[in-house]
């Protein structure tokens, strides 16, 4: 058998695909076909035309790179700008310093480390993510860890074992976690919230988000049955149609529904109907509209 080969373009230059033990693109470079590689690196500009690329490595990538197929990869370190133009799929860890952006869907079997930005305009299915960068996924997110530190925008459902937040939220879908957690700093939206545990409280770090980040809210939840007076952002408050969980603590929540077995309204709290079955507390500080002992 023999050993494969290595491409290198250092310059300007293009490479028809194929098997290669590593691809280096140093310069501006294209590869027209199917490409399947050890490692795949572009510290300047790559992209692969009319073609997929699996390396069975890792890929990285501190420039600019394109691929107008699918990606597979056993690791990935973005610390550019990398771009998917059909599905991505990564048996191992994520690292995201710069930006990725998928068009189709994208597996992550590993950790996820995102301090960048990272896009997903289908689907995304993680194991755990810590975000500290945006996230911003068009369809549904289904992760066993979520630890969002950062921004993190859904145009549908998220899935989660434990949701903690402690940045910025904007779920235009369901919300259902065993735990969820939200430290708020600015305003959130977040459709309907599902789980064994629901807390929300006031973080205790008055910055907006981390890095001193300012973000306005913008997004017009159509599934939302009432308009939410948002302002631009800035004082924490979690707005939201729906939340159901065992254990519920609010805090700084405008809600239509709360339902619960042992719940907590704490101050800044606007409800219009609290649905209990065991214990209800509240605070001075909040508006109830109805309470139902269930």
């Amino acid at each position: 058998m023999s050993e494969l080969r290595n491409l290198e373009i250092l310059g300007v230059g293009s490479h028809t695909g194929g098997r290669f033990h590593t691809v280096l693109i140093a310069g501006a470079g294209k590869i027209k076909g199917d490409v399947e590689c050890d490692e795949f690196s572009v510290p300047g500009a790559g992209k692969v035309e009319d073609g997929t690329l699996t390396v069975h490595g890792p890929l990285s990538c501190y420039g600019a790179g394109k691929v107008e197929g699918s990606v597979r990869a056993e690791q990935m370190e973005i610390c550019g700008a990398f771009t998917a133009e059909d599905s991505c799929e990564i048996s191992g860890d994520l690292d995201v310093a710069g930006s990725l952006k998928t068009e189709g869907s994208c597996v992550i079997a590993g950790h996820s480390d995102i301090n960048g930005t990272l896009k997903v305009e289908d689907a995304l299915t993680a194991a755990d993510v810590a975000l500290r960068g945006s996230l911003h996924v068009e369809h549904n997110l289904r992760a066993k860890n979520l630890d969002v530190g950062g921004t993190l925008r859904t145009n549908g459902n998220v899935d989660a074992e434990i949701f903690h937040a402690d940045g910025h939220v904007e779920i235009d879908g369901e919300l259902n976690a065993e735990s969820v957690e939200l430290l708020l700093r600015g305003e959130n939206l977040i459709e309907s919230i599902v789980g064994g545990s629901v807390r929300v409280k006031k973080s205790d770090d008055n910055s907006y988000l981390r890095g001193g980040a300012h973000i306005n809210i913008s997004l017009d939840f159509t599934a939302f049955n009432r308009k939410f007076k948002v302002s631009n952002g800035k004082r924490p408050h979690l707005f939201s149609n729906l939340i159901e969980a065992d254990e519920i603590d609010l805090e700084y929540t405008d809600c239509q529904t709360v339902r619960g077995v042992n719940v907590h309204i704490g101050p800044e709290c606007v409800i219009d109907r609290v649905e209990y079955s065991g214990t209800l507390t509240t605070d001075a500080n909040c508006s109830i509209g109805e309470k139902v002992k269930i």
